[in-house]
């Protein structure tokens, strides 16, 4: 098992001790071989959870002295234990990897105006609290232009995508855009029969499954994300993401689709594989 969560664990479960006054230093450490290997070990144990409904404790009581977090680092650092995010990739078959070393091949020769032309769609959750508040957010940016936001409650079906995405927004859009492709994953709302009977009017980017690291915009969610403030309510939720999504500069995006070719050099250097975007 990767020991990668182990210094996240730790920390969680001994900060709920931390003591604000000064204690001597390595000559009169209180932390013993035995506490050690226990703490060393416990990446072996159930994962951390964040959030409020996590557990922390006071290791007072465990190890009789109030625990600093100096003292955390420091047998962390001695135990060469490093706190990384770990790579998360989605599992793909020999059939997928074949699928996208195939697709990156195919348009490994694009240049600046073949990208130009793609309009990219997206979606992602966004959470207050819990589940029952959720909105799903859809979004659809191109090189140059930014349609607004488009905030959904609810389960998305394939019939829901087409009357209340493609039909009054995408279609719109597309229509206004001579030459334009678009651009869709493999979700199942998306591979919906109404939704390609829809779509076969227009011009669309196949897309492989599993490939959400060749998607250039993939990672606008991200900066919103870290961006976002504290929300109280649904409401307030969805008035933040539209806010810094209109605030988000266009030069971001057109970064995010120029670094294409490197996404899919990167792809084709791994056969297909998944790749680290």
């Amino acid at each position: 098992m990767s020991s990668t969560p182990a210094p996240l664990k730790i920390r969680r479960k001994l900060l709920g001790a931390v003591d604000t006054r000064r204690y001597p230093r390595a000559e009169n450490r209180v932390w013993s071989d035995q506490e050690d290997h226990e703490e060393r070990g416990s990446k072996d144990r159930a994962a951390i959870t964040c959030g409020p409904h996590s557990d922390s404790f006071n290791d007072t009581a465990h190890v009789g002295v109030a625990i600093v977090p100096q003292t955390i680092s420091r047998h962390l650092a001695e135990a060469n234990l490093k706190s990384k995010r770990p790579f998360r990739a989605l599992p793909l078959t020999p059939e997928h990897r074949q699928l996208r070393l195939q697709w990156c091949q195919a348009r490994s020769m694009w240049n600046v105006t073949d990208r130009q032309k793609i309009v990219f769609s997206d979606e992602s959750r966004f959470v207050l609290g819990t589940d029952d508040n959720r909105v799903r957010m859809w979004r659809r940016p191109a090189y140059d232009s930014r349609p607004t936001l488009i905030v959904m409650r609810g389960t998305l079906t394939g019939q829901r995508y087409v009357d209340d995405i493609l039909q009054p927004h995408v279609g719109l859009f597309l229509n206004g855009l001579p030459g334009a492709i678009f651009q869709q994953d493999n979700a199942r709302p998306h591979t919906a029969r109404v939704d390609q009977d829809f779509l076969r009017h227009f011009q669309t980017l196949p897309w492989p499954a599993g490939s959400p690291d060749l998607s250039p915009v993939e990672h606008v969610w991200d900066q919103l994300k870290r961006q976002m403030p504290s929300c109280h309510s649904v409401h307030e939720l969805e008035f933040s993401v539209q806010d810094l999504w209109a605030h988000l500069p266009q030069d971001n995006i057109r970064c995010l689709i120029n670094l294409m070719p490197d996404r899919v050099a990167a792809c084709i250097a791994v056969g297909g594989g998944t790749t680290r975007y």
